[in-house]
Parts: C-alpha cells; structure tokens; sequence
C-alpha cells in the first residue's frame, strides 16, 4: 500500500462523490469558475497540518484539510443532497486512487472526519448563483514514516 498524498486524497474524494451522487463535481483551484447549472459540488484543499509523532521525526501525522461546497438548485435540493453527502462523510470507506501511478490505481481505503456542515446565504440577493450553498470540513489523518537509509 502506497502512502497517503495530498492529490490522490483529492482525486479518491472527488471520484467517489461522482460515482455515489452521480452529480458535477468539480475541483477548485486558481482561476476556476463555478458552472451556472446546478447541482455540482466543489472540492477546495485548505490547510494542512503536521504533527510529529517520534523522536528525529521518524512518524509524522499529516491532518489534510478540505471544504466540500454543495451548489443546489433549491433549498429542498439541498436540503436532500446534504443529508446523503454527510452520512458519506460519517460513514463511508473511500478507496485510495494513488495519482503517483498511471492511471490511478486503487491502494487502500481511508475515511473523513466530517468536522462541521456550514450553510452560506447569498452575501448579494442578486447573487443567484450563490443561492442554496452548504459547505462541509473534512480531515483526513494520515501516518508518514521516514524511509530508512
């Protein structure tokens, strides 16, 4: 089993939602401009933090960070939608698709910590693409171990 990265965490979150939700998904990064047509979700990397586990860190915890954006067409969509994207987040085993590999290959499963759901109202009522928003935290804790010399 390969060890846990930032872009294949990314990818294995992205892909599973498509393959359960069978909705957009879509991944944020510079420059990217959301879609006019609803429903999809965004994936967004926020920060990460490390711990050290052992001494001369030979072990160390890697917290990845990400905020899943649900963009519904109405608020009972979203409503809907955000009940079956949560019990995702507290329930399933996600497989890892290790990007370091071409194509992605399968290497293990990991879960999220749904840390917090935040429903965003439109800063602008004219703001119609803005309407019917809920983000989700997520962490994903993963071990690194200095490799031997």
């Amino acid at each position: 089993m390969s060890e846990f990265h930032q872009h294949g965490l990314q990818h294995s979150i992205i892909s599973h939602l498509r393959n359960k939700l069978g909705i957009r998904v879509d991944w944020v990064f510079d420059g990217y401009k959301k879609p006019t047509e609803k429903p999809f979700i965004t994936v967004e990397q926020m920060q990460n933090n490390n711990d050290i586990l052992a001494k001369q860190r030979e072990a160390v915890r890697t917290i990845y960070r990400f905020q899943v954006g649900l963009h519904a067409q109405s608020s009972t969509d979203r409503a809907r939608l955000q009940e079956r994207i949560k019990r995702i987040f507290l329930f399933d085993e996600i497989t890892f698709l290790d990007t370091d590999k071409s194509p992605a290959q399968a290497s293990g499963f990991f879960m999220c910590e749904l840390m917090a759901e935040v429903p965003m109202p439109a800063g602008d009522v004219s703001n119609i693409s803005d309407y019917h928003t809920v983000y989700f935290d997520i962490e994903v804790s993963a071990e690194h171990y200095k490799e031997a010399k």
